[in-house]
């Protein structure tokens, strides 16, 4: 882009300031030398680097006195018709309007003119954090302790086995624990539930026999 010249800007800042020196006039009592001051300050605050930004900023700068003029309007005379105060206002409003949009338009031309490394970058988001992968050196560490936990187990189930074939091998020489049977006392319990059923022949099967007496021999006299 070319160098703008700089009578040309100040041509051009002059025809700014002069177009708009009407809206200054008041606050310097009618010195349209200081007015033109005034102006000129308002527009060369922006920095206008060529004359198509001095153009934007000279639009800007009228658009927002324009608006103060119809604020400054609506509420000149109390007398009038809040048709007319609302006229005033709602160009106040389409005028402010007009210069954001100046503004939005001159600071885009700005961004795109920069190069790449002075324009501002979004700040990075933190990177997520992942799973530190497990180095080489664990690894076989792991292994070896997996194998030895395999190892104990496969002894143990071994070690089951073994004792369930002793135990199935052995035989089972305790016997059952029960209580003494007296014969005698048995029948002698049963008997009286019994006789009033029983023929006395059969009662006389179920009487108690005494054990054989041994045979006395001829010398025991």
């Amino acid at each position: 882009m070319p160098a703008p010249n700089p009578t040309t800007m100040d041509l051009a800042l002059k025809s700014l300031s002069l177009t708009l020196i009407s809206f200054v006039l008041p606050a310097t009592e009618g010195d349209p030398v200081k007015a033109g001051e005034v102006i000129a300050d308002m527009i060369q605050a922006y920095e206008p680097a060529d004359t198509i930004e001095l153009d934007l900023i000279g639009r800007i700068v009228g658009f927002g006195l324009a608006a103060m003029d119809n604020i400054r309007l609506s509420i000149a005379d109390p007398d009038l018709p809040p048709a007319t105060i609302l006229r005033h206002r709602t160009a106040a409003a389409s005028l402010s309007r007009s210069a954001e949009k100046c503004r939005t338009t001159l600071n885009a031309r700005r961004a795109a003119s920069q190069p790449e490394a002075a324009k501002p970058r979004a700040p990075k988001s933190a990177p997520v954090k992942s799973a530190a992968p497990k180095s080489r050196a664990a690894q076989p560490a792991s292994d070896a302790t997996l194998e030895k936990t395999a190892a104990e187990a496969r002894a143990v189930l071994e070690r089951l086995d073994r004792l369930h074939e002793e135990w199935a091998s052995t035989p089972n020489v305790t016997p059952m624990h029960r209580a003494p049977f007296d014969e005698e006392a048995n029948q002698a319990t049963a008997e009286p539930a019994c006789h009033g059923h029983l023929a006395d022949s059969d009662q006389e099967t179920l009487k108690p026999r005494r054990p054989p007496q041994p045979a006395l021999s001829l010398w025991s006299r």
